[in-house]
């Protein structure tokens, strides 16, 4: 999808105050089947686009050494009549929370978030504390059995 019809869809989500979910960060916005928007509320790095531009950095630098995150696409920024909008276009992750997961299921995702944290640490990277277990920040992919580590505001590089 081109940036530009991103761009409009997303701005007419944060208008209409149609989200996804929300947290300590940001509010999601689904933007389309495969795409979401996270705008950041920078509580984390003070403002909301210095908040956006470190998770894009840490995301996109994660992905491309193969660290089960979502694919980071764009920067968003936005001025609106109300405020400014800084976020984060993203992969949308299809998955289900790991504590909904059968046994098998949560096994599966339980191995996959040991290797993954291992790799992390190998990388040269800080997980936040609220993302140390599999149960916080994470989502499995049933159709692909893949857990996928989300929300990387408070994570850093050591």
């Amino acid at each position: 999808m081109p940036l530009a019809t991103l761009m409009d869809t997303a701005i007419n989500s944060i208008k209409k105050g149609r989200y996804l979910a929300h947290g300590n960060d940001g509010i999601i916005y689904v933007i389309n089947p495969e795409v979401v928007l996270k705008v950041h509320n920078g509580g984390y790095h003070g403002t909301p686009q210095k908040s956006a531009q470190h998770e894009f950095a840490l995301g996109t630098e994660l992905y491309q050494q193969r660290v089960q995150v979502p694919q980071y696409l764009e920067l968003f920024t936005a001025r609106l009549p109300t405020m400014d909008y800084f976020g984060v276009f993203m992969q949308r992750i299809k998955g289900v929370e790991p504590s909904s997961l059968s046994l098998s299921s949560l096994t599966e995702a339980q191995r996959q978030y040991a290797e993954q944290k291992k790799l992390i640490d190998q990388l040269g990277y800080k997980m936040s504390a609220d993302s140390k277990t599999v149960y916080s920040n994470a989502l499995f992919d049933q159709k692909k059995r893949k857990l996928f580590l989300y929300d990387l505001v408070q994570w850093k590089r050591k």
